[in-house]
């Protein structure tokens, strides 16, 4: 009895490995891990610093969106901040506004790095 249940049990699991490949659902990437943060100090004075990461040497570009709309949407600023782990840029920010880091890969795809209100 126990044998046909461990049995029936390797069946649904091996089919459900194969139907994943067939129709080409696969695992889910791997999480990139880099460090960017953004503080602010001494009224309009916002500091940006990366800190690094597993994942520095697939970096590419790090851009950072002062007011929210990725792509300049709404006359935005936008500006590229350095790849290297320590750098640091210091600009102007007057108001409370979004702030939204985007990190890119060799491979063209990005992802979030920082995403908050200052």
């Amino acid at each position: 009895m126990v044998s046909t249940i461990l049995m029936v049990a390797v069946v649904v699991i091996l089919a459900a490995i194969v139907a994943s490949m067939v129709f080409g659902i696969g695992l889910p990437e791997e999480p990139k891990t880099v460090m960017v943060t953004a503080t602010r100090s001494g009224g309009e004075n916002v500091t940006f610093m990366v800190h690094g990461g597993m994942n520095m040497d697939r970096v590419t570009e790090i851009r950072c969106w002062i007011g929210g709309g990725v792509g300049g949407e709404g006359g935005n600023v936008n500006f590229k901040l350095d790849v290297r782990a320590g750098a640091t840029n210091t600009s102007s920010i007057p108001d409370a506004t979004r702030v939204v880091i985007v990190g890119t890969s060799g491979d063209n795809k990005s992802w979030i790095l920082l995403d908050k209100t200052l």
